[in-house]
């Protein structure tokens, strides 16, 4: 797993919990064991997943923790800067991977890839900026058909709007990189 601390992109183990106690007594903030737990799953699962998916893998572990409470235990990880949360227009999807990558959402399965590298939305804070706007980062997130559904149906229907349909949003909710005004360089 890579975590970005202070510009730089680090290796570290899923049931490493060293940065989130560190964060949290910082803030004066309590270490829990929901917390702990929430932690190492989203980690170990290597790719996004939804409040619901941690809440089912980590039920065996902490019996009779409620969902809320595991909503509210990633939505502070996106705070402290531990995870990302990313809005696919049909869910919210949460990822510890935080090395600069952006995402690709297939419209008729609801598949999310990584799609690797940096973009720069320097452009667009500034627009923001502009108009008013405080903004503090960007992320781009790209909408299509990924290449499993486009060979299954090669031509149509779907949510997207066809094979090849490409929609790109970017949302100033996300750290974006460097000079873009987002924690971390992350994109």
């Amino acid at each position: 797993m890579a975590v970005v601390k202070n510009g730089k992109t680090t290796q570290i183990a899923p049931d490493d919990h060293r940065d989130l106690v560190e964060i949290l007594h910082a803030r004066g903030q309590r270490v829990t064991p929901q917390r702990l737990v929430v932690l190492r799953e989203l980690r170990r699962r290597g790719h996004h997943a939804t409040a619901e998916e941690i809440h089912r893998a980590v039920d065996r572990e902490l019996p009779g923790m409620a969902t809320p409470t595991v909503y509210a235990t990633l939505d502070l990880f996106v705070e402290l800067g531990l995870a990302r949360r990313i809005d696919t227009g049909t869910a919210a999807l949460y990822d510890a991977r935080l090395d600069p990558h952006q995402h690709a959402v297939c419209r008729r399965c609801g598949r999310v890839q990584d799609v690797d590298g940096r973009f720069s939305a320097g452009a667009l804070i500034r627009a923001a900026q502009d108009v008013g706007f405080e903004p503090e980062g960007a992320e781009l997130i790209v909408f299509g058909v990924c290449a499993e559904c486009a060979r299954a149906g090669a031509g149509g229907g779907g949510r997207g709007g066809g094979r090849g349909a490409v929609d790109a949003s970017v949302s100033a909710d996300a750290a974006a990189g460097p000079g873009t005004g987002g924690r971390g360089g992350r994109s």
